[in-house]
């Protein structure tokens, strides 16, 4: 019982020392901010070669890898609305990497703020090239809709003055759907759609509401340009040149 008295007093003691201490310790406050600015000029930072000569068997394995040729374009491919050759050679590739591993898709949907170049120029398309069009790591899925939520989807597109796609024809009239064919046939509402599309558009980015919450889902845990790449190495294999297509599969009246 004393030792429990004793240790309950200097936990007591403390305590009140501890109290003591802070009330009595006074408070440090800034007194003032004096601030300087100093202007650096570009050409008096010297790089330092230690570092240079550590990074430098990587820098050149980079630019190696990214330096590879992949196919030949023989044209300037741009973006535009309501279609630009850009996006259809980017929905096109992508519909023919579906088409090759056996995946149904109805129609293929980019956007032009993921495309990141407005350009790629006449001859040869590099690694580097496909990485500066697709900087972001967005991937490859596929969303099954209802025929209503495709509809949906398409005046959207009607309404927005329209967006890299394959797979269909829609004639745009008054920022309305005039008519519309997927994959050669009259739209059918109360048909089911496949939509190969990025993550981001499928998670309803651009206000693609109608992508959201789909019959089903197929992640294909695949980065959008990691495919082109693969895809765009294939056809170069096949004997395949790249050629800008503007064939009307989205226009106004």
């Amino acid at each position: 019982m004393f030792l429990a008295n004793t240790e309950h007093n200097m936990k007591k003691l403390f305590l009140i020392l501890v109290v003591a201490f802070a009330a009595c310790h006074s408070q440090q406050q800034v007194a003032s901010v004096q601030s300087e600015f100093y202007r650096i000029h570009r050409d008096s930072i010297k790089p330092d070669e230690r570092i240079l000569k550590t990074i430098a068997p990587y820098k050149n394995k980079l630019d190696s890898a990214m330096n590879v040729e992949l196919i030949l374009a023989e044209g300037d491919f741009s973006k535009s609305q309501p279609e630009g050759s850009l996006g259809n050679m980017v929905c096109d590739v992508l519909m023919q990497y579906a088409k090759s591993k056996s995946l149904q898709a109805d129609l293929c949907l980019m956007n032009n703020g993921g495309l990141r170049i407005p350009v790629i120029y006449k001859g040869q398309v590099s690694v580097r090239t496909v990485y500066e069009l697709m900087p972001f790591e967005n991937q490859l899925v596929l969303v099954k809709i209802k025929g209503s939520k495709f509809k949906e989807l398409m005046q959207m597109l009607a309404s927005s003055g329209g967006a890299p796609v394959a797979g269909i024809n829609l004639v745009i009239q008054d920022n309305a759907i005039q008519s519309l064919l997927v994959q050669g046939q009259p739209f059918d509402e109360q048909k089911e759609y496949w939509v190969l599309t990025s993550d981001y558009l499928a998670n309803g980015g651009d206000k693609y509401d109608a992508l959201k919450n789909p019959i089903e889902r197929i992640n294909l845990n695949l980065l959008l340009r990691d495919v082109l790449i693969e895809t765009l190495y294939k056809m170069d294999t096949d004997g395949a040149h790249l050629i800008p297509v503007i064939d009307g599969r989205i226009r106004k009246n």
